[in-house]
């Protein structure tokens, strides 16, 4: 293994190592050692990868948008019609490899401080509209625009409102269920 794949490898073990602190311990709480320790590696090893904290944590916050993005297009791939590429988007955002408490948990603690730091709130612009662009993109096809457009900012809503549910300890929230209920939205839309 060259020189360039290690330091890839120990940058996506300091990514991951940060996922599984902020989910245990909080964004405050989730210092350099305890990355490093859970990482493997010693605190000054992620200063050879991230200029601080805030890089790393900026880069936790693209990887996981990077996620999201890859389970989207990995949906739509399998759609033949754009009702079906509506649906795809929309249970995307519920697939088991995302919506699960630690994922959850994780993203919204990034997004309680993208008010404080400028780079998170940059990523969690850019996800909404990413986001939004997508719904858009079948749902105009599907509903008048007016309608379309009142169709995307209120299932955005209810994918975040059931992100945040799902992140709250304890939430019986399902993949399945969530899905439910976001599609219930769409199907509600499609009747109009």
């Amino acid at each position: 293994m060259g020189r360039a794949e290690k330091k890839l490898l120990r940058k996506q073990s300091l990514i991951e190592a940060t996922i599984v602190c902020v989910n245990k311990y909080g964004y405050a709480q989730s210092t350099i050692q305890r990355i490093a320790a859970v990482a493997g590696l010693t605190g000054g090893t992620i200063y050879r990868h991230f200029d601080n904290k805030r890089d790393l944590f900026e880069a936790t916050m693209r990887h996981l948008l990077k996620l999201v993005l890859v389970e989207e297009k990995r949906a739509v791939a399998g759609a033949q019609t754009d009702t079906e590429r509506l649906k795809a988007v929309i249970s995307s955002k519920f697939a088991p490899a995302l919506f699960n408490s630690e994922f959850c948990t994780v993203w919204l603690h990034f997004w309680a401080h993208a008010q404080s730091y400028p780079s998170f709130s940059r990523i969690e612009r850019l996800s909404d509209r990413l986001l939004r662009r997508s719904l858009s993109r079948y749902a105009t096809t599907l509903m008048p625009s007016e309608e379309s457009e009142a169709f995307v900012s209120e299932i955005t809503l209810i994918v975040d409102g059931l992100w945040i549910a799902h992140a709250q300890r304890g939430s019986e929230l399902t993949s399945h269920s969530a899905d439910e209920i976001a599609q219930g939205c769409l199907q509600s839309h499609l009747k109009r």
